[in-house]
């Protein structure tokens, strides 16, 4: 259940009834996500070469932008989780995983690789639904 809250100009938390809603009205769409994921890590990472003391403002960074632009698509009921990580090419294997509990009706993901000359880059952006 969701409760609506809004602050008025006396700082007064305002306390309306439930929203007994079950669907969200503009849900997760896929291809719009995809589009920015893409776009946005191909601008930020086609000009620079792997620096480990730089990588992780890079991804900070990325993921900043990736996701206040996903936010501007107004999903309504969806949190948005992006992860970036820049991996240096050297010859090793990389293994990862995630686990949470997935709604397989309501939640998505959008994903994107991107390889360079001296790095591999890969971004994972999740719309996890909420009630």
């Amino acid at each position: 259940m969701e409760e609506n809250h809004l602050i008025n100009h006396d700082n007064e938390v305002l306390k309306y009834q439930n929203v007994y809603r079950l669907s969200a009205y503009n849900p997760f769409k896929v291809d719009p996500v995809d589009k920015i994921v893409k776009t946005t890590m191909i601008t930020n990472l086609e000009d620079i070469s792997y620096d480990a003391e730089n990588c992780q403002k890079i991804c900070e960074s990325i993921a900043t932008d990736i996701r206040e632009k996903i936010k501007k698509l107004n999903f309504d009921r969806y949190k948005i989780v992006v992860v970036v990580t820049i991996i240096e090419k050297a010859s090793q294997s990389v293994q990862s995983s995630m686990g949470f509990l997935w709604d397989a009706t309501r939640d998505n993901y959008s994903t994107f690789s991107y390889e360079a000359r001296t790095f591999h880059a890969y971004c994972c952006v999740l719309g996890l639904y909420y009630e």
